[in-house]
């Protein structure tokens, strides 16, 4: 699944075809993709597809308009140019756009080649929605972000005939991947990489990457992990982060004991400069083996450090579910009539408890680190609409009103995966875990076995107990709001307020402004009611900030305004001046005191022994 980050401010070669001049590849029971990753002097990449002999005379061609873990449609197809069909002469056949991402191609059982440029989603994401960490990047011989999804295609009923594919590149650039490969030499400048993919979804399960700077790979027990950075700025290498990768990935491996569905996994990070074309959208896509992680360059290494440690805690979690435990809707992916499955809260929300847990399970982080995460979870989770069922916003999470309630499952599932994990204590003698209801999962289902959307319930009824049952049909089918202290008080926990000194634009690492990089403007967010400052003031949500004291600020220098408000004191005059939809409102106030902010706190109970975390 996408995972997004809270981060401060963020919120062509035209190749000849001519009819002589073919490539001779023999049709065979497989596919063959060539992906031209050398000749990219104009920001374009040539993808050749020589597919199957064909048994039809009309025939589809398609690149996916949506892919497992994105929940959202961006039409990969947008980003084709100049797409032609060959016959085994070079003869061109005919071929015709239905729409964004589905071509169709008349005479094809003499279908010998598709041909067509493929533009990078990274420098133009102006133009379009799709999430940095599933788009492309083309950077001419300096690094390739190859999604492949966005690059190759499949025909009508063949996704799951295997594909052959191979990748032309510079020969001083490094590849990493985790499905196996072999290595050739083309010629003095070139060096071919070969892969072989038992069908089209384990192709676009594997991300290439490709980078002029070395990477590293290092040993969890079976586990070999491979790191691939590129950054922008030069600033980082993976050699930098490998010490902290490995200490929390090997605390991960043994948080989760004996599960383990891959012997290899990668970690891919782009480092990106800010600003126009350029990517903006930070955090990561998980896939079976790998991760891609998009970041900003500019950020402090301390702050690259932590956000990769929370984004890879989470990412590698899914190699648990949903990509060893899924339904039928998943396994069967259809990446143009999409049907989605109704358990978010599983792939999701699980995911993202076990990302905290096993941190201040394995010592990563303290008690009160943890404690502080779930309140802010809590509170968070209360900016959705709370009386929503999960399942049905799982269901049509491609809809509105369900789709603007997507990023809930971070907060209020991680949440539902927290009073699950109680429930399972409680009615085990704490026996028994969250953790343990997975396991079990995972040796019934897997990788190669779904199960029924209808049915996991019952399922999960089977191998926990009734209660668990009872909770997911009131709370996640029915979409009753949870009662949080009751759940926290069977651990000797309490839900409580509590009131603390804030800075005026953020609290912690939690800031009250985000940025529009296409429009080159900061707005206050949805955190920003949380101030006693901004409320006074009347500020709202969304509000586009023009200037303060008459100085105009947007991301060129909205840095300075952190600096500049913390030398604000009592009796200093400060004047806002702010956009809301189209009119223009200015604030004078006079600073009377430091700004603060009411949250949920979780607290333990006098009377009581008992401690979440040792409990959990």
């Amino acid at each position: 699944m996408k995972f997004f980050l809270r981060l401060f401010f963020l919120s062509l070669i035209v190749v000849s075809c001519k009819s002589t001049q073919t490539i001779s590849v023999p049709q065979s029971q497989e596919n063959k993709v060539v992906i031209d990753a050398y000749n990219t002097a104009k920001d374009h990449i040539q993808v050749s597809f020589y597919p199957i002999k064909q048994q039809y005379q009309e025939i589809d061609f398609f690149l996916p308009k949506i892919i497992p873990g994105t929940y959202s449609i961006d039409n990969y197809g947008q980003f084709v140019e100049n797409i032609k069909a060959y016959d085994a002469s070079g003869n061109e056949l005919n071929i015709v756009q239905k729409d964004t991402s589905e071509w169709h191609i008349s005479n094809a059982e003499k279908l010998h080649k598709i041909e067509y440029l493929v533009n990078d989603s990274y420098d133009i994401e102006e133009d379009h929605d799709v999430f940095s960490p599933a788009g492309t990047n083309i950077e001419h011989h300096r690094n390739y972000i190859l999604n492949l999804h966005g690059f190759v295609g499949y025909l009508s009923n063949q996704k799951n005939i295997p594909f052959q594919l191979k990748v032309k590149h510079h020969k001083n650039m490094f590849l990493g991947c985790s499905q196996p490969v072999s290595t050739s030499k083309d010629a003095l400048n070139i060096t071919e990489e070969s892969f072989a993919f038992d069908r089209y979804a384990t192709l676009i399960d594997n991300p290439i990457f490709l980078s002029r700077y070395k990477m590293e790979s290092f040993n969890i027990n079976d586990i070999t992990v491979n790191l691939g950075v590129h950054s922008t700025n030069k600033n980082i290498s993976a050699k930098d982060l490998v010490p902290s990768m490995q200490k929390m990935m090997s605390a991960q491996k043994h948080f989760m004991g004996d599960i383990n569905h891959t012997n290899t996994y990668s970690i891919f990070l782009y480092l990106a400069k800010r600003g126009a074309k350029h990517p903006t959208g930070f955090g990561a896509l998980e896939h079976n083996n790998s991760t891609v992680v998009v970041l900003p360059a500019d950020l402090p290494f301390e702050m690259i450090e932590k956000h990769l440690i929370d984004v890879v805690s989470h990412e590698f979690f899914h190699i648990i579910t949903p990509l060893a435990i899924h339904s039928k809707e998943i396994h069967d992916f259809d990446y143009n009539i999409p049907k989605m499955s109704k358990h978010l809260w599983l792939y999701e929300g699980v995911t993202e408890y076990f990302a905290n847990i096993f941190q201040v399970k394995e010592g990563l982080i303290s008690q009160e680190e943890f404690y502080k995460r779930i309140s802010h979870k809590i509170e968070r989770s209360k900016k959705f609409q709370d009386d929503l069922s999960f399942t049905l916003m799982s269901k049509n999470i491609l809809e509105e009103p369900y789709k603007e309630n997507y990023a809930n499952v971070y907060e209020k599932g991680a949440l539902i995966a927290m009073c699950v994990d109680i429930l399972i204590r409680e009615h085990s003698n704490g026996e028994k875990t969250i953790l343990d209801m997975m396991k079990s999962l995972s040796k019934t289902y897997g990788k190669d076995k779904a199960f029924d959307d209808e049915n996991l319930f019952e399922i999960i009824k089977e191998i926990t107990n009734p209660h668990v049952y009872d909770f997911l049909k009131e709370y996640v089918e029915k979409g009753t709001p949870i009662d949080y202290n009751f759940f926290l008080n069977k651990v000797g926990v309490s839900l409580q307020s509590e009131t603390e000194e804030t800075g005026y634009f953020q609290e912690g690492d939690i800031f009250y402004i985000s940025a529009d990089q296409s429009k080159n403007e900061i707005y206050f967010n949805e955190m920003a009611s949380n101030s006693s400052f901004l409320k006074k003031l009347g500020v709202q949500e969304k509000d586009v900030l023009i200037s303060v004291n008459n100085k105009k600020f947007d991301l060129n220098n909205a840095k300075y305004l952190i600096s500049l408000s913390q030398s604000w004191r009592h009796g200093t005059n400060v004047s806002f001046t702010i956009r809301r939809n189209d009119k223009i409102i200015t604030y004078d106030t006079l600073i009377e005191k430091a700004p603060q902010a009411t949250h949920p706190a979780i607290v333990s109970i006098p009377s009581n022994t008992g401690d979440l975390v040792k409990y959990l």
